[in-house]
């Protein structure tokens, strides 16, 4: 599936040094959605704007930029389209968006109209490498595509002018040429709107497990078998899908895809991990999550995994307990941003033209590890002196093996 990439940038934070940002890959759920926000420092109803449509198909490049207003469920919403178009697909896609612009003057194609049209490509008739007047008309005249033409006596279309017939047949479909082919709209198509600017359809997969497991058997034949499992789950949900794979215990499972709340989760989950620590596990982000408002402490415990670089399920789930052993700072933007406010605290003007060339970047990491922080996405995280208790790690502590916490 064709993965395409925008970069979100809060309109609070514009300018700011250092402040980039952040990059989104769609289509995305709207677990990654709130994950972007947040590393672009988004507030809670802040405006932000959108750039740098990475991996797209080309010929949209322009329309998203001119498009105007745009959302990111609006963006993944036409990403989850798109990425699912086939060759002819987006040749009849790039078509419809000409034949909109063509309609619409030097006004620009909106985002309503650019998923509109992604989902009424039927309305549209597509012939691929037919590019110009003189390939068209050579069509229409081997073809029959012209009334007029088939009306012509035996042998007369042998004077007609290709390149006027093709220039003939397409004004009377009001179509278009492309880099791909030709494109008009059909004479049968019904006008109809698939989405009105106010009600979002649903994109892909919604689920709701702060932990979601596609569970299937070790010895499943088909790519796409099993059941979805939503964590935490009671002994209910955990049998029921155990019901729905066949099988009596998880030992005989294995996890085929994850999805969750903690975006690295996703890549990390696969395979025989044990369901039940995951369940448990699931249960501490539900903890964290209604812990603080706006969802800080789960953020706090994203910074803490990077911090930790992404440590086995165990440390996870001690981490998840232990959170009070960290200290974190959000409003952290960047190491360019943290280098310009320890000087500016320090009453410097680093407005002054003698910080022109200055390396506010390498200062502020340096700042930032005289004083024990590590920059992540989501803001400077360190460990404090709380002592941090193992659970689910200590056997592996008393082996002698060590924690990052403990060396």
């Amino acid at each position: 599936m064709m993965r395409m990439e925008v970069n979100i940038t809060a309109d609070c934070h514009r300018g700011r040094r250092g402040y980039d940002g952040a990059v989104l890959e769609l289509p995305a759920s709207p677990y990654e959605i709130g994950d972007a926000l947040w590393r672009a420092r988004v507030p809670e109803g802040g405006g932000y704007e959108l750039h740098r449509f990475n991996g797209w198909p080309q010929f949209m490049t322009s329309h998203l930029i001119l498009s105007g207003q745009k959302s990111l469920e609006e963006m993944s919403l036409l990403a989850d389209s798109v990425s699912r178009m086939d060759e002819i697909q987006l040749g009849t896609y790039e078509g419809a968006i000409r034949l909109c612009g063509e309609r619409k003057g030097d006004v620009p194609v909106t985002t309503k109209e650019l998923i509109n049209l992604a989902f009424s490509l039927d309305d549209y008739e597509f012939h691929p490498g037919v590019t110009n007047d003189l390939i068209l008309g050579r069509a229409c005249m081997e073809g029959g595509m012209l009334d007029l033409v088939d009306r012509l006596p035996d042998g007369a279309e042998e004077l007609l002018d290709p390149v006027k017939v093709g220039e003939m047949l397409r004004r009377s479909d009001k179509g278009a040429f492309t880099p791909r082919g030709y494109v008009y709209r059909s004479g049968t198509a019904v006008c109809h709107e698939f989405y009105d600017e106010e009600h979002l359809p649903a994109c892909g997969e919604n689920h709701k497990g702060l932990l979601s497991l596609r569970i299937e058997k070790l010895d499943a034949p088909d790519a796409d078998s099993g059941v979805w499992l939503e964590l935490p789950a009671d002994e209910k949900a955990l049998g029921w899908a155990l019901l729905s794979v066949g099988e009596e215990s998880f030992d005989a499972c294995r996890i085929a895809e994850a999805k969750s709340i903690i975006p690295a989760f996703q890549y990390q989950l696969a395979g025989d991990e044990d369901i039940g620590k995951l369940n448990t596990l699931a249960g501490r982000l539900l903890e964290l999550q209604q812990e603080a408002p706006g969802e800080l402490m789960l953020v706090k415990y994203k910074a803490v995994l990077e911090l930790e670089q992404y440590p086995d399920l165990d440390m996870a789930l001690d981490i998840a307990a232990n959170l009070g052993c960290y200290d974190f700072s959000p409003d952290v933007l960047s190491p360019d941003a943290y280098g310009e406010y320890v000087l500016q605290s320090a009453g410097i003007d680093t407005g002054d033209p003698a910080f022109s060339r200055f390396d506010f970047r390498g200062y502020g990491e340096r700042q930032l590890e005289g004083a024990g922080y590590v920059f992540t996405p989501y803001g400077a995280v360190t460990r404090g002196g709380q002592e941090f208790v193992h659970e689910y790690t200590e056997q592996e502590q008393a082996s002698g093996q060590g924690m990052a916490m403990e060396q």
